[in-house]
């Protein structure tokens, strides 16, 4: 329903060839019950008589390629309009009209059948789409179900604790997909995001692992650089995080957003750097930043080519395999943090991310009622009642206003955007 009334003609045609090759592989792989499946769904094709088969045999197994095998053949005959992939590929006989299909050559009749009879029944759907185009209750959830996401929501609750700050350089490089790779990047030279790569960025370290007051802290430090203290107690970015952990507002904890709400999502404008490189940037930025990623130029041409044809998943997905050495990704990819973890397993830190994995050249260890150990080539330790491991640069001396119970003095930018964007409407 959904493909044939919110999709174009391009889509659909693009929807009916994956589910064509979808069922010709499944019918590849049960060859020995295709005579079941005939039976099962009222396929009856006519059988060539023994003596016809005969009279005919060399002509058939010349046509569709039959050598060696000197047993009977079991051949059917089909009106030539229902075998045209075997005509095009001149591998069946064809006389007056009718097609002698040897019973080896089956998928292709049925995947024909096949797509012919999802492709009707697609237009069919869509003409009967004016009848509910004014009930607003079916209307949403065909609309909701353009961009639904069943997967896992990798929330901060399964990995809390296990990454650090001071490890985001070495896994941006090694197992952020290029999304969060080129955030990471624009934040750590400019020290400053806007309002979107904020969202993305903070939603994606929350599912990575982070704790709140680590991204409290990175965000300081990072905006801090270009900005005093007070300046960003009052710009409302330290709120921001506090809200998409659910601490503020409406106290809702968020989730990462997953590939389809980023490639749906409103695009970048000038400034910006969310939203998907492969859906977001032109050929020639996206090729740049390949290049400086250190992308061989074929494996660049491959990614451009599934970028055209509008597969920015599976150019991402190309871009794992590049970046890990592998023929296969192995996985569906669906969502950055699912990129994250497969990006450790394969690497074979999954488990142990911020333990005994990643090693940083600064390490520092904080010891309270819960505690975690990392170990550095430099470290010290520090004392309170509940404490969680940070590493990096230090703090501004100067302490930061974090008020708690109202919301912060925010930037004009900022209302701007907070008051367009659903996930703040409460504030």
């Amino acid at each position: 329903a959904v493909v044939s009334t919110q999709s174009t003609g391009e889509a659909r045609k693009w929807f009916c060839d994956c589910e064509k090759e979808l069922f010709r592989l499944r019918l590849e792989e049960h060859r020995e019950e295709i005579a079941q499946f005939l039976e099962h769904n009222n396929l009856k094709f006519e059988e060539v008589s023994e003596t016809e088969v005969m009279e005919k045999e060399q002509l058939i197994r010349d046509s569709s390629q039959i050598y060696g095998n000197r047993e009977k053949i079991m051949v059917y005959k089909v009106p030539f309009v229902e075998a045209l992939e075997l005509v095009k590929h001149r591998r069946v006989y064809v006389e007056r009209g009718m097609a002698y299909v040897p019973h080896t050559e089956l998928v292709s009749i049925l995947t024909g059948m096949f797509r012919t009879q999802l492709s009707k029944s697609l237009i069919k759907c869509a003409r009967s789409l004016p009848a509910v185009s004014d009930d607003e209750r079916i209307m949403s959830i065909l609309n909701e179900l353009t961009t639904a996401y069943s997967g896992d929501d990798f929330s901060s609750t399964k990995l809390e604790g296990q990454v650090s700050v001071a490890q985001l350089p070495a896994l941006a490089k090694s197992s952020f997909p290029p999304c969060m790779r080129n955030i990471h990047e624009v934040f750590s030279e400019q020290h400053h995001i806007k309002h979107g790569a904020r969202l993305q960025f903070c939603l994606f370290l929350k599912g990575m692992g982070l704790s709140m007051e680590d991204v409290r802290t990175y965000f300081r430090q990072e905006f801090c650089k270009k900005m005093d203290a007070e300046t960003y107690g009052k710009s409302g970015h330290d709120y921001m995080v506090r809200h998409l952990f659910g601490k503020e507002g409406k106290r809702a904890d968020k989730n990462p957003y997953n590939c389809m709400k980023i490639i749906t999502g409103s695009g970048p404008s000038s400034g910006d750097c969310h939203g998907c490189p492969f859906k977001h940037m032109d050929a020639e930025n996206l090729e740049r930043k390949l290049t400086a990623w250190k992308i061989p130029k074929i494996q660049i041409r491959e990614i451009l080519g599934l970028v055209a044809g509008q597969h920015y998943q599976i150019a991402c997905s190309k871009y794992y395999e590049v970046t890990h050495n592998k023929g296969d990704a192995g996985f569906g990819l669906n969502h950055p943090n699912q990129y994250f973890l497969e990006s450790q397993q394969a690497q074979g830190n999954r488990g142990n991310v911020g333990k005994q994995g990643y090693q940083s050249s600064q390490s520092s260890s904080m010891q309270g009622s819960q505690s975690s150990s990392m170990q550095g080539s430099q470290s010290s330790s520090m004392q309170g009642s509940q404490s969680s491991s940070m590493q990096g640069s230090q703090l501004p001396s100067q302490s930061v206003s974090q008020p708690v119970n109202k919301a912060p003095i925010l930037t004009s930018e900022d209302l701007k955007e907070l008051a367009e964007d659903d996930d703040f409407d409460d504030i």
